[in-house]
C-alpha cells in the first residue's frame, strides 16, 4: 500500500472521495459509508460522481470551530 502525505491546506476547495480517503487514512468502503450515512456531507454531481467540500471535511474533523455557520449573523 502506498501512503501519500496530504496537507489539507494544500488542496483545493473541492475534494474527491479518493482524496478524502487518503486524508483520513481509511479504506474506500469506509469512505463511502461516511458519505452515504451523511456523517460527512457530500454533493452528488452526477449519478456516479460525488464531491466533498473542504469546509465539510474540516467540519467533520472538528477544524471548523471558528467558522460561523451560514445562519449566524
Amino acid at each position: 500500500m502506498i501512503r501519500a502525505s496530504i496537507v489539507l491546506a494544500d488542496l483545493g476547495d473541492i475534494l474527491t472521495p479518493s482524496e478524502v480517503q487518503l486524508i483520513l487514512g481509511i479504506g474506500r468502503n469506509a469512505t463511502y459509508e461516511l458519505l452515504a450515512s451523511g456523517r460527512l456531507q457530500s454533493v452528488r454531481i452526477t449519478p456516479r460522481r460525488l464531491i466533498v467540500t473542504k469546509r465539510a471535511l474540516e467540519a467533520f474533523l472538528g477544524l471548523a470551530a471558528n467558522i460561523p455557520s451560514a445562519g449566524t449573523p
